[in-house]
């Protein structure tokens, strides 16, 4: 939005000091602070000789005002200039106006694809709250390279294979019931697992307790039993397969429902078990660089003069693990998708993992290494599937939409709230709010995706790195800065556009908004593309978020003054365009955050 009025004192500063126009243009930059200025010039990034504050002063005297930039100010080594407001407010609601949901995009990835896997479950498990971290904010990823011009292709790697598997196996055979298989077959592999791992660790403090020649005479345990029944998948044993084949297809099925009702989409779900022919190539590159070595009939890579130690490949029994799989998928994934980029969103817990996997490809000299990139994250601490203390993400979806329409519903308190001592006016808020509740057309879906709003914006208001205690006062939040308050601010300006008595006019006259608070909107919305700009490069959804709330709360602050009902048809209409602008905006956020904006509530 400010590209024109740049390129206006880039021009003029190049033909005063001799630095080139495009130097010029890439020191200026939109002011921190409005009071000083609009747009600030930071001198020494010229690299002209002399002292940059007498520099920014003589620069400052020298320049001449226009149409475009009214002033021009020096302080110390800056120069803070003035923007005509009318050409940028006009030039901003007219591009939001163009381009309404695709305002901000750009076409800078055209030509260029990008994988992002993220979300990556293990199958038979339910999904639990730190798994929708890895869906929400890959999600968020994907939608943003696409906003950005990419051929973005969104990949579910699924936790389909492993040592896990023979454990449910087993568990299934001690405590599994066809019937509950069938009623419910997360929940009830969720209870075979959970009670499988408590008789794996009771097992193992009993033979820790024994003598050693008691130990050896025990038999295999658990573990051993597990691990055998895993090299026998490998193998390709049918009975083994099967079992786990149903495993696997009752919980994609019951997954697709989940993300069905997050709004997410997944263009291709692979899996551990998919990777074939590229794991075996794997393990022969490997021996082929000389990078693999073997220790007790086990195979790895030495990683250790790059401080990640040894990574295991292949264990003495055969069977593979994680990055011997990861290496195969990757490879296969580079001559399936030809990528300019694959991105990992993956928990921090597995930092260590992703350095080993990226610095194996590295070392492999595939031409193609410097195209993986990990975007980690923190954890959500408190849960455990194998303790069976993890909070599952139907039930958390369950309770956030029961509480957001408990808060709809209940008129009584929210005329308590506002009319504390007036009977009268507290008679009149609760009939007008009943009547409201009665206007939305869905409310059960209304509820719905505001609980997805609370726990989605919750989650992303801070950095992603930052981990956090699962707490259910968190989750339920309605007031303050939540996802609920940020719905809310979406809706009541459809509302305001549904009762104005004036439509959307995008050559309202602008000159019109000369408020100081809606000065404060337009700059807000004014740098929505920048946003956009930072976020793909720091891929943290809290620009996002914290942008939103901010021009929520301006236009809270304008709500009470700066009114469209009653006022002249051209004031209105300059409002009206305003917040139309406004509301385009908390809209196209909220999408882009994996959020359905709701109309009404």
């Amino acid at each position: 939005m400010y590209d024109t009025f740049k390129t206006a004192i880039a021009t003029q500063v190049s033909a005063l000091s001799g630095v080139s126009a495009e130097i010029v243009e890439l020191a200026v930059a939109v002011s921190n602070n409005m009071a000083n200025g609009d747009l600030t010039l930071t001198v020494p990034r010229l690299r002209m000789k002399g002292n940059p504050a007498q520099i920014a002063k003589t620069l400052a005297e020298q320049f001449q005002a226009d149409d475009m930039v009214t002033g021009a100010e020096a302080a110390g080594p800056y120069i803070n200039f003035r923007i005509n407001r009318t050409v940028l407010t006009r030039s901003v609601l007219q591009a939001v106006h163009a381009t309404g949901p695709k305002y901000g995009w750009t076409n800078e990835g055209a030509g260029k694809r990008a994988i992002v896997e993220f979300s990556s479950p293990n199958i038979a498990k339910p999904f639990h709250a730190g798994h929708l971290r890895s869906t929400i904010i890959g999600n968020f990823i994907y939608k943003l390279h696409k906003a950005h011009g990419w051929d973005a292709i969104s990949m579910n790697y699924l936790g389909d294979w492993g040592k896990q598997y023979g454990l449910l196996a087993l568990g299934f055979e001690r405590f599994g019931s066809e019937e509950e298989l069938v009623a419910n077959p997360i929940k009830h592999l969720l209870d075979v697992y959970v009670k499988i791992s408590a008789a794996a660790e009771e097992e193992a403090e009993h033979i820790k307790a024994m003598d050693a020649e008691a130990a050896a005479a025990a038999g295999p345990t658990i573990h051993d039993q597990a691990r055998a029944y895993f090299k026998s998948m490998e193998d390709g044993n049918e009975s083994a397969l099967a079992l786990w084949q149903r495993f696997r297809t009752l919980s994609i099925e019951k997954y697709k429902q989940i993300y069905a009702r997050l709004g997410v989409h997944f263009d291709v779900y692979s899996g551990e078990s998919q990777v074939g022919e590229g794991m075996t190539r794997a393990i022969q590159m490997l021996t082929d660089t000389g990078l693999l070595i073997e220790d007790k009939g086990a195979k790895l890579v030495d990683l250790t003069e790059h401080k990640l130690g040894k990574a295991l490949v292949q264990k003495s029994d055969g069977t593979t693990l994680y990055l011997t799989r990861d290496i195969g998928a990757a490879i296969e994934r580079y001559e399936k998708y030809n990528f300019d980029k694959i991105i990992y969103v993956v928990a921090s817990e597995q930092d260590h993992h992703m350095k080993q996997l990226f610095k194996t490809i590295e070392l492999l000299g595939l031409p193609y290494a410097d195209r993986f990139e990990h975007i980690n994250y923190g954890l959500v601490n408190g849960m455990s599937t194998r303790k069976g203390t993890a909070v599952f993400l139907e039930d958390m979806l369950h309770e956030s939409k029961e509480k957001m329409h408990d808060v709809m519903r209940d008129t009584e308190a929210k005329a308590k709230a506002k009319y504390k001592a007036n009977a009268n006016f507290m008679a009149k808020y609760k009939a007008k709010a009943e009547a409201k509740y009665k206007e939305v057309a869905d409310p059960d879906h209304i509820a719905d995706i505001l609980g997805m709003s609370a726990i989605v914006i919750q989650d992303m208001a801070a950095r992603r790195i930052k981990n956090y205690t699962f707490d259910w006062g968190r989750i339920l939040k309605f007031v303050g800065d939540t996802g609920p308050y940020l719905q809310y601010a979406h809706a009541r300006l459809c509302s305001l556009e549904r009762k104005a008595h004036v439509k959307v006019n995008p050559d309202a006259d602008v000159s019109l908004l000369a408020e100081e608070v809606t000065r404060d909107i337009i700059y807000q919305i004014s740098l929505y593309p920048d946003i956009l700009a930072a976020s793909i490069k720091s891929l943290e959804p809290c620009t996002v978020v914290q942008y939103i709330l901010k021009l929520s709360h301006s236009i809270s602050l304008a709500w009470e003054t700066i009114s469209v009902c009653g006022e002249a048809d051209d004031v209105a209409e300059a409002r009206l365009l305003m917040y139309w602008s406004a509301r385009t905006v908390i809209g196209n956020a909220l999408t882009l955050l994996g959020l359905e904006p709701v109309e009404a509530m």
